[in-house]
């Protein structure tokens, strides 16, 4: 998909820029009483506030949502997205632990398997993931909360993890 993507937004930066947020934040195209709409759920979020939010034209925005909805494949795409809960910069305040890791390089496989086995040797639950596409962000990572604060031998088992660049606690 995203070499499709590339391929219809090659040359409208402004453009390309906007799908990748919308993409990593869960904001749909979908058709209401025969229009095209951006949607966050079913909270429908107006153009303009998107060209704000993101810092281009709204003519941008509506352009973008033209090519969305006239072509089938990407329509389908980002008429299915969906927004999700992330506790990285709250999950602290609530008792959570919260760790980064930052990946040599996040297309390799077994890092998050790696964690996992850490954490469930230490008898600590996972509440959530959210890793970064590779193909997306320039520098992915992943955050994970767990149920308790992680404490630094744990940290430091994490750092050993074969692919892992470095760990931060947040």
């Amino acid at each position: 998909m995203w070499d499709y993507i590339n391929k219809v937004f090659d040359g409208y930066p402004a453009e390309m820029r906007v799908v990748q947020k919308m993409i990593k934040i869960g904001i749909s195209v979908k058709i209401l009483y025969d229009e095209p709409k951006l949607f966050c759920d079913a909270i429908e979020i107006k153009p303009n506030s998107i060209a704000r939010a993101f810092n281009v034209d709204r003519r941008v925005i509506v352009n973008m949502v033209q090519k969305i909805i006239n072509d089938n494949e990407l329509f389908d795409f980002f008429s299915n997205l969906e927004p999700i809960s992330n506790f990285e910069h709250s999950g602290s305040k609530i008792g959570f632990g919260v760790i980064e890791i930052i990946p040599v390089d996040a297309a390799r496989p077994g890092i998050i398997a790696g964690v996992m086995n850490i954490l469930a040797e230490a008898g600590i639950s996972v509440r959530q993931v959210v890793t970064d596409d590779p193909d997306l962000i320039d520098n992915p990572r992943a955050i994970i909360v767990t149920t308790n604060t992680v404490t630094g031998d744990i940290l430091n088992r994490i750092k050993k993890i074969e692919g892992v660049k470095a760990v931060l606690l947040l």
